[in-house]
């Protein structure tokens, strides 16, 4: 009997060990595969991007400014650290997460839209965070939205129980570094070759409105973003938000209404903070061409290079 249990305790020790390898191996090419937000991310926990300009936004961000551009016009290295599909919370969350291991940046552009203000009720593309699970400021973000995510420290190979195409990945990612069309991220931003379409559920979400009301929930969120980033940022420190160029599809007179409260409020607090700017492009020429979109709400690789030309030269004027 003794022997039988010894048996089987070293079954499930060397199983344990080889799934831990596995493991380990899938995790440690995911970190180290290049132009992805795997290697993204860890070069943000371990502190290796350090950049003058850092860009933060949602998917529009993540998706419309092209950081080399950017980086190219304003004379600085750029980083664009949007979060996709993130609210305004995880975008801060980021935020933070970059400062404990990277510097201050000398200017922050912060893409800003109606859709800024809403609430994640899950974390979006949490199989992102997969090879990062034993860092510490990955599990406290994680953690608020996924239980199951400290179980992945001491479970092997649960968090690709239901994705083994994943674990095959990660295992390749060391021998190779090729990534899908779509997900390569180029300084943080992550370009998109696609056809446009119309987006029939975005349009959906525009709110209805028929008289112009001021928003208080809105508002507050705006000067607690204001204080959010002065309050981590050098006195000297520029803070750019910008309201990128919205697809003509929806800028109706409903849609407008809602914005205009916010347009005003940013426009008020350009004056009364020195190093705050807003730029306000909703309804640039490119609005009006769909071949810069792959939905109404984002922008494609041709209308992100288009865009983060126009904003850098804007930007520029109002640094200059």
């Amino acid at each position: 009997m003794k022997f039988f249990l010894k048996y089987i305790i070293g079954i499930v020790a060397m199983t344990y060990i080889v799934s831990f390898g596995i493991q380990y191996l899938a995790d440690y090419g995911f970190r180290n595969l290049k132009n992805t937000q795997y290697n993204d991310w860890d070069n943000i926990v371990n502190g290796r991007i350090n950049s003058d300009i850092i860009i933060n936004g949602s998917s529009r961000g993540f998706v419309g400014y092209n950081s080399q551009i950017i980086e190219e016009n304003l004379k600085g290295d750029c980083f664009n650290i949007s979060f996709n599909a993130g609210c305004y919370k995880l975008q801060q969350y980021k935020f933070d997460t970059y400062l404990k291991r990277n510097k201050k940046p000398k200017i922050v552009i912060q893409n800003i839209d109606i859709a800024h203000f809403g609430e994640n009720k899950e974390l979006p593309e949490v199989s992102q965070f997969y090879p990062l699970v034993y860092n510490e400021d990955i599990n406290s973000l994680v953690g608020k939205y996924e239980n199951k995510f400290n179980l992945f420290k001491i479970i092997p190979l649960l968090k690709y129980n239901q994705s083994f195409k994943m674990l095959e990945e990660g295992i390749v990612a060391n021998f190779s570094n090729s990534t899908k069309k779509n997900a390569t991220t180029l300084k943080g931003y992550c370009p998109q070759d696609r056809p446009f379409r119309i987006d029939y559920h975005n349009l959906k979400k525009i709110p209805e409105t028929k008289t112009k009301s001021l928003n208080k929930r809105e508002i507050d969120l705006l000067h607690k973003m204001i204080y959010f980033y002065f309050s981590r940022l050098d006195k000297d420190s520029k803070l750019i938000f910008v309201w990128m160029p919205e697809n003509k599809m929806r800028l109706n007179k409903s849609y407008d209404l809602k914005r205009e409260t916010i347009v005003e409020e940013l426009c008020l607090m350009q004056k009364k903070y020195k190093n705050f700017i807003f730029i306000d492009m909703a309804y640039d020429d490119i609005s009006n061409h769909d071949q810069y979109y792959y939905d109404t709400f984002h922008l494609n690789e041709t209308g992100a290079n288009l865009f983060s030309k126009k904003v850098s030269a804007k930007i520029n004027e109002q640094l200059n």
